[in-house]
């Protein structure tokens, strides 16, 4: 993720990676791509990742969730 890139342009950005992967036949999962989305994230969402691994199971946690969350922070971020 770029500094001054928002958080749904990175998200689409990798969303379409995943789908390449996909139709080139790789098995991914929605745990391995929240894992390497929460890896990515600039400085600025240590907190939310730190708040997101602690209080969900990473396995159970989906793209669309992680997602949503990501999203709500961005928001609450910009209106401050």
């Amino acid at each position: 993720m770029q500094n001054s890139e928002s958080i749904q342009d990175y998200l689409s950005r990798a969303s379409s990676v995943v789908n390449n992967m996909k139709s080139y036949g790789e098995k991914i999962t929605d745990e391995t791509i929240v894992a390497k989305i929460l890896r990515t994230l600039t400085p600025r969402f240590n907190f939310v990742v730190a708040a997101i691994e602690e209080a969900h199971h990473m396995s159970k946690y989906s793209f669309d969730e992680l997602m949503n969350s990501l999203q709500a922070h961005e928001d609450r971020m910009n209106q401050s």
